[in-house]
């Protein structure tokens, strides 16, 4: 068998654990290019002590399923293959049947009735955020695996859980996890069992780093159609295959990313044709390619060995498609959906002899309706952010520092990290940093983050380290997050873990139990994060203004006093100075300011 990397055998451990533990279905979230497949591969071998039986292996491309064979050839030679695909069968005794699900899932299919079920133990879905289709739960519905007497295993894979629901009318006589009316991917998977997003990847050094640049255009796409939740692809097509926009790109690509094997995706077969046209005119080796081309397996073959350049596609390298050798990626299809662009950009991660990193070339059109997804968007940074050719995981890993030092202010505008200092003085200091969205749903001082979660700060206690004989502090806080099955998670992190306290199915659920957690496991700081406490109306201390007056320097253009308490006033909330003529702080004021002044110089 294949070495496995330690996160690809501590998801298999969570899948064995899981399925120990009563939990039949279960998902795991595994960034592009980290070998999900390989995690596939060994199953068998890990369940065959409890599962023994054959693995049915279900995707939707032709790439994928001649890829997956491959591979379980490579990295399982001992066990035996079929293909069960259009006019190909997988022989009786397969201990590994791949298949389509178009083929064996579609109405009426009789496809995999010579293999009997009960001889399948385990079901893995490729791409698991298409398995709410048609062909797909019609196979989970003849195989049985969500029933809840069956042991059977199902296991999804994909870098992407994003999927549109569905309504049950649409899914008719279909068994579900559930009886909601919308049917989703909770509808079919219990659990995350493991999770391993592309942040992480990158960091450990298991996929490169992403670099990008955002390169702006004068196209406007406000005229535009939406269709299923992201542009109708022939007017699109219309807005931006234009000659200006298309030279333009070939442009950015000259002096961002000359040399580099590129992926260029496109709207359609038309726009395809133009981009390969244009980086052809300027004497660059481009061809484009589509899913009926005729040549399609001979171009990518002479991509793969370097002898085209640059391979302008519509639809067609998004999934299912791997070449490590991708350097660039080149982004001239808009799009709303973060799902289609994370595919997109996974394409470029893998690792590859001599590769360091990935360019992506974002071309970001004019659209006021609401934003586009754009590289810095699919890590929690603002859409409009712009990376000038740094690591986008490095910047996003900047914010959240940032978050933690200014914990008041909200970076969520915030777009160049070059004006981060001019940014953090603009904010107010007076500002209320509570999201208006939960001041119903708890008394307490949360705040929202960069990426959409909401976080609470701990005041800190200082502990004495045994070993070093040394004051520390753990910098802790609570984190309730959204997870892949739009499950809100709740975790602790300090210096010392990160440890998930609970999975909630409501927002306000979560918040219910973080406040109970908070009241009876730091009962003695809990006053210090009421949002409302009565000592907010309290005069600000002597040595809070003091404080505020040395944070703000040179800088004091505020709008209290910050002059000593009793000095030329009677120092109560509201008053005014008689030397600077400024009313005087609250108690709850001068928190929130100092929160947010604390350590920007």
């Amino acid at each position: 068998m294949h070495a496995l990397r330690p996160y690809q055998q501590e998801c298999l451990e969570h899948i064995r654990k899981d399925y120990l533990a009563g939990i039949r279905q279960v998902l795991c979230v595994l960034a592009t290019g980290t070998g999900k497949t390989l995690i596939a591969a060994h199953l068998p071998q890990l369940l065959k002590d409890i599962l023994p039986g054959r693995l049915l292996f279900i995707a939707h491309r032709n790439e994928l399923l001649e890829q997956t064979i491959e591979k379980f050839h490579t990295w399982a030679p001992e066990l035996k293959v079929g293909l069960e695909k259009a006019e190909h069968r997988a022989d009786n005794d397969c201990d590994v049947i791949v298949a389509c699900n178009a083929t064996i899932g579609r109405e009426g299919s009789t496809r995999m009735e010579r293999f009997d079920w009960n001889t399948v133990s385990i079901i893995v879905c490729d791409e698991a955020h298409r398995v709410l289709g048609q062909s797909f739960l019609n196979v989970l519905e003849d195989s049985g695996v969500l029933r809840e007497d069956s042991t059977k295993l199902l296991v999804g894979f994909t870098a992407t859980p994003r999927r549109s629901n569905v309504t049950r009318e649409q899914r008719k006589g279909l068994t579900t996890l559930d009886n909601e009316d919308l049917i989703s991917l909770k509808s079919v998977f219990k659990k995350i069992s493991y999770s391993y997003p592309i942040r992480k990847a990158i960091k450990e050094n298991y996929l490169v780093p992403l670099k990008g640049y955002r390169v702006e255009t004068a196209t406007s796409l406000d005229n535009v159609k939406t269709t299923a939740g992201d542009f109708q692809v022939d007017e699109l097509s219309q807005a931006v295959n234009i000659p200006d926009r298309n030279l333009l790109a070939v442009k950015a690509w000259k002096e961002h990313a000359e040399g580099r094997q590129t992926a260029a995706f496109t709207c359609d077969i038309r726009h395809a044709k133009d981009m390969a046209e244009v980086f052809a005119s300027q004497g660059i080796v481009a061809k484009a390619i589509w899913g009926e081309d005729a040549d399609r397996n001979e171009k990518l073959k002479l991509f793969n060995a370097g002898s085209i350049t640059v391979l302008a596609n519509c639809a067609l390298l998004t999934e299912g498609w791997d070449s490590p050798g991708v350097s660039c990626i080149l982004q001239a299809r808009p799009t709303k959906s973060s799902t289609l662009f994370t595919q997109i950009v996974g394409r470029g991660t893998r690792l590859y002899p001599g590769k360091e990193d990935c360019v992506v070339l974002d071309l970001v059109d004019n659209y006021k309706r609401n934003s586009l997804v754009t590289l810095p968007s699919l890590l929690g940074l603002n859409p409009n952010f712009n990376l000038h050719g740094e690591s986008a995981t490095k910047a996003a890993a900047q914010i959240e520092e940032l978050q933690e030092k200014h914990p008041g202010v909200d970076f969520t505008n915030l777009t160049d990290l070059s004006k981060i200092k001019a940014y953090v003085e603009s904010v107010d200091l007076l500002s209320d940093p509570c999201p208006v969205e939960i001041k119903e749903l708890s008394t307490l001082t949360w705040q929202r983050d960069q990426s959409g979660s909401y976080f609470i700060a701990i005041p800190e206690k200082r502990e004495v380290s045994q070993e070093k004989q040394f004051w520390l502090y753990k910098h802790e806080r609570l984190v309730i997050a959204q997870n892949e099955l739009e499950e809100y998670v709740l975790s602790i992190v300090s210096t010392d873990e990160e440890r998930e306290l609970g999975i909630f199915k409501s927002l306000q659920e979560a918040f219910t139990t973080s406040d109970e957690v908070l009241h009876r496991c730091r009962p003695d700081r809990i006053k210090l994060m009421q949002r409302e406490a009565v000592w907010h109306n309290n005069s600000a201390s002597d040595s809070s203004k003091r404080y505020i007056k040395k944070l703000l320097g040179k800088k004091r253009a505020f709008g209290y006093c910050v002059c000593p308490v009793g000095v030329q006033c009677s120092g109560k909330a509201g008053d005014i100075c008689g030397l600077c003529s400024k009313p005087q702080l609250t108690a709850g004021q001068a928190s929130i300011v100092l929160t947010k002044l604390k350590n920007k110089n």
